[in-house]
């Protein structure tokens, strides 16, 4: 098989590239030493490392500092969330090798997709290649990746090379989530609100916004007009006003300094004569995002949640084996299963574990949801 970057077969440089990202304590760092590995063997031109939530596919943040020009992000995000297009993640996510180069997904005819139209040729880029990064317990970011005009088109070779990184990454990526929730604090930062035009354009920022996103380019303020907002806030807004979406959308996204946040935008119907279309508040995440993403990030069953819930509230196993109408003998059975997938040995251990390393003020169990899927 042919030599890429002194790596003998396709399979190695996943592994490779999971071993890179070890050490990685950052989203930053981990899309930097991803890209450390693989731009010698897909020598892509541009290209961004996005993180999303494992239930929704919903944008949470990444690293943009190779991507398309901050300017484009609202565009490209509406495109994601709202209008939808050929290779969108929700596309990738149903398939079984999670990979998708755009110009095959059109058959050729990149005029077909808004986002070549709108943003891939206008800037000079001929082709766009996507990887989710999944592995069994779901989906938690993606590598998108371009190259431009007077560069060689991507080939199968670069298909089978993206596919070798999937599941290393996904599962790599995994573990550094909850490497992150053990890590955040809470902020007491007061809620900020953003209005958004058509255009996803700033309207109106109250004060706070700048304090929550000073981690960020525009951490001087948001101006109308700045286009610096986190792609999850262009997300959460775009999500909002899909064909058919309910009138308001929550989200979460990882900001640096003040840990997992939540987003909840709102669809404004108001006169034509208001600028304003969405309104999206930025405030502290609370117990509902942090169990959503610990429950996905150790493969708990919706079960499994439950009954973890129950023995945070003290009960023993008879009074959960009454709670959840199941024999005591299965809730142990439960048990030893959540045991096994977060590394204790015991009640108290589980505790300890879930309490203290990811600060979970609360958990109520929940009926299950269906996955749900961004619109459009």
């Amino acid at each position: 098989m042919r030599r890429y970057g002194g790596v003998k077969r396709v399979g190695e440089i996943g592994d490779a590239a999971a071993r890179a990202v070890q050490s990685a304590r950052s989203v930053e760092e981990f899309f930097e030493a991803v890209k450390r590995v693989v731009q010698p063997v897909l020598r892509f031109d541009v290209c961004a490392g996005v993180t999303v939530d494992p239930q929704t596919l919903m944008n949470t943040g990444g690293d943009y500092r190779d991507g398309l020009p901050s300017a484009m992000m609202p565009r490209m995000l509406d495109i994601e969330y709202r209008e939808g297009d050929a290779n969108d993640l929700s596309d990738l996510a149903a398939r079984p090798a999670p990979v998708g180069l755009l110009s095959r997904e059109t058959s050729g005819n990149l005029d077909l997709s808004p986002r070549y139209r709108d943003i891939m040729r206008p800037l000079g880029f001929r082709d766009e290649l996507r990887v989710l990064l999944r592995d069994r317990h779901g989906a938690w970011g993606a590598l998108v990746m371009g190259r431009a005009d007077d560069a060689p088109p991507f080939g199968s070779p670069e298909l089978a090379v993206a596919a070798s990184l999937v599941q290393p990454l996904g599962i790599a990526l995994r573990r550094l989530h909850l490497t992150r929730l053990a890590e955040e604090n809470a902020s007491g930062v007061a809620p900020g609100l953003v209005l958004l035009d058509d255009d996803h354009q700033v309207v109106h920022a109250t004060p706070t916004v700048a304090t929550w996103f000073d981690d960020l380019a525009h951490a001087g303020g948001v101006p109308p007009g700045d286009h610096a907002l986190p792609p999850a806030v262009y997300a959460v807004a775009a999500a909002v006003r899909a064909a058919g979406a309910a009138a308001s959308h929550t989200s979460w996204m990882h900001s640096r300094r003040h840990g997992r946040v939540r987003l909840h935008a709102w669809r404004l119907d108001g006169p034509a004569a208001t600028p304003a279309r969405t309104a999206v508040v930025v405030e502290r995440a609370g117990p509902t995002e942090h169990i959503a993403l610990i429950v996905a990030a150790y493969g708990l069953t919706p079960r499994e949640r439950d009954i973890t819930a129950l023995v945070l509230r003290g009960q023993s196993t008879a009074d959960i084996s009454r709670s959840a109408g199941l024999s005591p003998h299965t809730v142990q059975d439960h048990l030893k299963a959540v045991f096994d997938k977060t590394g204790v040995r015991s009640r108290r251990d589980l505790v300890a574990t879930l309490f203290a390393r990811h600060y979970l003020p609360d958990m109520t169990p929940a009926a299950s949801a269906p996955r749900r899927r961004p619109q459009g």
